[in-house]
């Protein structure tokens, strides 16, 4: 077990104790006491305090967090004993995380967005103009279609885009980063950790970052990361194998870093997957993984590779190293 990970698992087990009726003032003192013994305990605790406070806000009924544990143990028939670091941590998460990730998401917008995905979800969409949208799972874009334009806002996620010809009205797909407008016909938007990813499948499209008006033409076979200030073309791409990915719902990856692809497999699940990155970093994954079924990908993952996958709620999967 990972330094960080004992230090969240004793913080989580002090939480608990002071939650419990009746604590004196002793407890209190020992607290402290922790914190102070390692900057590190104080930020650990810190975090956790202000996760359960955000949930309480949440919850209809305020409950301590040895109650809600309590219940959780009464429903599952088990013992709670004073041997309950790791377990405490895992069962807050489970119980509270929902909640949470609904508070810090932009779901409300994901919600009233003219089409949209659950994980594991894929949706294919014929437009007005008989243009032709693909969204994998969560994802979500707003359409907005005039006499003057055809404009696709990806909210979320990736979509695969078949543009219909039409000379009158530019097709444009947009993000925060920047926009791409089709001179050709068939392409994948794709929004990651702060910037757009562009794949171009069938002839071009012109990409322009937010900040910065100069157009970089992308062609078949190319891709380009697109941030606000810049567009940089990356290494060809096999169009043929993207559109299989797309075709069978599959995450292509080759000597990926496992982090990364942990990170898109938790894009298709509808709870929460927990995992070091830093004990994970050095590991690397090539396969070709299910993204619509996400528990089946995680296990593949678990027999290639020296990690361990734990699931103990529908809401929590915790990937760790084995020791």
């Amino acid at each position: 077990m990972s330094t960080r990970e004992s230090i969240n698992e004793q913080a989580a087990n002090w939480l608990i104790q002071l939650n419990e009726p009746g604590v004196e003032e002793q407890l209190r003192a020992d607290f402290a006491h922790w914190k102070a013994l390692d900057p590190r305990h104080a930020a650990a605790a810190e975090r956790l305090q202000g996760f359960v406070g955000q949930m309480s806000a949440l919850r209809p009924q305020k409950a301590s967090v040895h109650a809600a544990l309590d219940s959780a143990y009464a429903s599952r028939n088990k013992t709670y004993s004073g041997k309950r670091g790791a377990t405490a941590l895992l069962l807050l998460i489970a119980l509270l995380l929902p909640g949470w990730a609904l508070w810090r998401s932009d779901m409300p917008r994901y919600w009233l967005a003219d089409l949209h995905t659950a994980p594991a979800q894929w949706l294919s969409q014929t437009l007005p103009d008989q243009s032709h949208l693909t969204l994998n799972g969560n994802s979500a874009v707003d359409l907005h279609f005039d006499d003057q334009q055809r404009r696709i806002r990806l909210l979320r996620g990736e979509v695969l885009v078949e543009v219909a010809h039409d000379p009158a009205r530019p097709f444009i797909v947009e993000t925060e980063q920047g926009q791409m407008r089709a001179l050709g016909t068939r392409f994948v938007v794709k929004r990651e950790n702060g910037i757009t990813l562009l794949t171009m499948l069938e002839s071009r499209v012109a990409a322009t970052a937010s900040a910065n008006p100069t157009s970089v033409e992308v062609g078949a076979g190319e891709q380009a990361r697109i941030s606000a200030t810049q567009v940089q073309l990356l290494s060809a791409i096999d169009p043929g194998s993207v559109n299989d990915a797309w075709r069978y719902h599959q995450l292509v990856v080759q000597n990926q870093p496992l982090p990364e692809v942990l990170d898109e497999l938790a894009r298709q699940h509808p709870g929460h997957v927990q995992f070091d990155r830093e004990a994970l970093a050095d590991l690397r994954v090539s396969a070709v993984l299910p993204l619509d079924n996400s528990q089946r990908a995680l296990q593949l993952i678990a027999d290639a590779l020296p990690v361990r996958v734990r699931q103990f709620s529908p809401w929590l999967v915790i990937v760790s190293r084995k020791p």
